[in-house]
Parts: C-alpha cells; structure tokens; sequence
C-alpha cells in the first residue's frame, strides 16, 4: 500500500453535510449560515481495498458533487441542520492496469440528487467548554446504473446520533465528537469519530482535522462485481484521514472556504487527491 494518499472526505463520506455539523456550537437564535460548494474527486483506477491491498478497477471513476448546505438557529441552544447534494459520476477509460478485462464493460454518467441530509444539534453547556448532542438523518439515493455501477449515493436511510465537546480559546479552538450510525437496506453500521482545531489570522481561518469512519460489517448487502466496482457508495466503506481547509472572510458575512484530505488507512474507497470549494453567508 502506498504510505500517505490523499482521499475525498465529504463526497465518500457517508455524510453529505459541511463539517460545521459535527461542531459542538449553536447558532444564535435566528442566525443563519448558508454555503455552495463544490466538491470533486478527479478520475481514479485504484482503490484502498480490504486487508491492506490495493484494488484495480476496470475503468477510471471520478465524482463532482454541487452541493447546498445551511443551519438555522430555532433558539438560543438548538440549531436545524440541512444539506442537498447534486451528485455528477463518471466512469470513462479503461484501466491498462487491470488484469481481466474480458467483453463489454461499459463506460457512462449518472447525474441526480444524492443523500439529503437534515439534522438538528442542542449544545447541553456553554462558556468556555461547549458540549453538545445532535441527531442527523440521511435519505436514501437509489439512483443506479445497473451496467456502470454508478450511484449518486447511499441507498439507505442513516440515522447518526453524535456527540461532540469543544473550546474557544481567543482566536483558536478545538472540539472532538464521536457517534453510532445506523443504515437500513442491508448496509453496515458505522463508528465515526473525529477532532478539529484552527487558528484566526487576520481574516484567515486555518484548520487542521482528523476523521475516522469504521465499518461493523453487519451488513448482508454485497459489493459490487469487479467489472462495476467504483468504489462509490458501497457497503463496508472506511477510512482514517487528516485534512487541512481553510476559510477567506470577505466580510462578517462573506466569506470562501477550501479543504482537502489525506488518509492514513481505507477500505473500500478511492486512492485519489480531493478537494472542495464553497463560498458562505452567515448572518448572527
């Protein structure tokens, strides 16, 4: 396996949301955050597969996702959460590195609306130490083309109970959360833990982060055949990764952020540079 490669957070991840969720801070009440992001995986032929070895598939895969992210604060401690991707996936050369290529094995595209994410986090203490609770809910993609094994996402229901505890320290901070998620239709439930922390410099906001997404493998839902596997989307998904992103503020209410990430360890994900740009408005 290759030491350090670089793998796509958001768009594999089984969450669509902004990583802003997982914090353990609400908005003010009435205060809102709204961004448009574009996240994207460039075209890849080798994927991180099960027990350390490195998996080739039939043809080159990549994935943009357009997606609308917002959080909304109902009251002084509890925030409404919600994400709609729009998912583009293409399956296009043939990889001369795989060893059994044998017949038709078909290239394409699928476009269409992945897992919208809705949620809700109540932040339990405030002050210097902020604790809190959220509860997020992903709905089933089963957009699919049986003859490419595109998808445009998870064909199941999620529910991610999570907790997360966290500080402002001046111009850093700091928050880790962890959480259980459970997948209808066969998928595997999930662990998922993380940290993050940043630094404010001037109008720059940079951060450095850690997400861990472990498969049960409870599962009974197969993987795709070699000849379709994409490594998008599929049961028994996993990774270790770092991350770096950062955030540009234009004004109190403008601002654009970009991230990307690196991974340490994955199952069943693609070894592939990722990234993402967005621009926000937030009002508090």
């Amino acid at each position: 396996m290759k030491p350090v490669l670089f793998l796509c957070l958001l768009s594999l991840a089984l969450f669509a949301a902004d990583a802003n969720a997982q914090s353990p801070w609400a908005r003010s009440k009435a205060g809102f955050y709204a961004q448009a992001a574009w996240q994207f995986i460039p075209a890849y032929s080798t994927l991180f597969g099960n027990n350390g070895a490195d998996n080739e598939i039939v043809r080159e895969v990549s994935e943009n996702i357009f997606q609308f992210y917002g959080e909304y604060g109902i009251s002084r401690r509890t925030t409404i959460i919600a994400a709609l991707p729009l998912v583009y996936n293409r399956r296009g050369d043939l990889n001369p590195e795989f060893p059994n290529t044998f017949g038709q094995v078909d290239s394409g595209s699928i476009f269409g609306l992945g897992n919208v994410h809705i949620a809700a986090r109540h932040q339990f203490v405030a002050g210097k130490v902020a604790f809190a609770g959220a509860l997020r809910m992903g709905l089933p993609a089963p957009k699919h083309q049986q003859n490419t094994g595109l998808r445009t996402g998870v064909d199941a229901l999620t529910v991610l109970p999570v907790l997360s505890v966290g500080m402002g320290l001046g111009k850093t901070y700091w928050f880790a959360y962890g959480g259980y998620g459970i997948r209808t239709n066969d998928y595997s439930h999930f662990l998922n833990a993380g940290v993050e922390g940043g630094i404010h410099i001037g109008k720059i906001w940079l951060m450095a982060f850690s997400e861990f997404v472990g498969s049960l493998e409870n599962g009974s839902r197969p993987l795709p055949a070699p000849d379709v596997f994409t490594g998008l989307y599929v049961n028994d998904q996993g990774w270790l990764s770092i991350g770096l992103k950062s955030i540009v503020e234009f004004n109190r209410f403008w601002g654009l952020n970009l991230s990307a990430a690196g991974a340490a360890w994955g199952q069943n994900v693609p070894q592939q540079p990722a990234f993402s740009l967005g621009t926000y408005f937030k009002w508090d």
